[in-house]
């Protein structure tokens, strides 16, 4: 989205951003979606995460199925906003969210960059074999290693 020939995401802070133009950051490869698991009583420990997705979370169409409720629908989905966009040193590198906080380019094949929603799955960097949340699964049988 490039408004009126500059790129809103090289001129602007993060906190200027309007809803939309924060929304379009996302490229959409669902891994902010992924459960993530943490030593509750150590706030350093690492963040694992796993290939389990929450129940809100659509395989088919590879996205959140109720974006505007999640919050209220999914206890601990995680709020990506602007103000925390700093402790988020867990999404993957090429987070555009994580890379606009550390005044980084995107890369080539963000949606912003070449108009494409499908250049996140050409690079594989998705939710790759996403296993739906249920209560007999076990979420450290699922830990995944995602660059970090």
């Amino acid at each position: 989205m490039i408004m009126n020939g500059t790129r809103f995401w090289e001129t602007k802070q993060l906190n200027e951003f309007s809803h939309d133009e924060w929304e379009s950051l996302c490229d959409g490869c669902g891994l902010c979606c992924l459960h993530k698991l943490q030593d509750e009583d150590d706030d350093n420990a690492p963040v694992l995460m796993t290939r389990v997705v929450c129940h809100c979370y659509d395989l088919s169409a590879t996205q959140c199925s109720d974006y505007t409720n999640r919050h209220i629908k999914v206890r601990g989905c995680t709020a990506l906003t602007a103000a925390r966009a700093g402790e988020f040193d867990w999404l993957p590198v090429t987070c555009a969210y994580r890379l606009r906080h550390h005044n980084l380019p995107l890369p080539s094949w963000h949606p912003l960059i070449s108009g494409s929603k499908e250049g996140v799955r050409r690079y594989g960097l998705h939710a790759l074999n996403p296993v739906m949340e249920t209560e007999d699964i076990d979420l450290e049988d699922y830990l995944i290693q995602i660059e970090t």
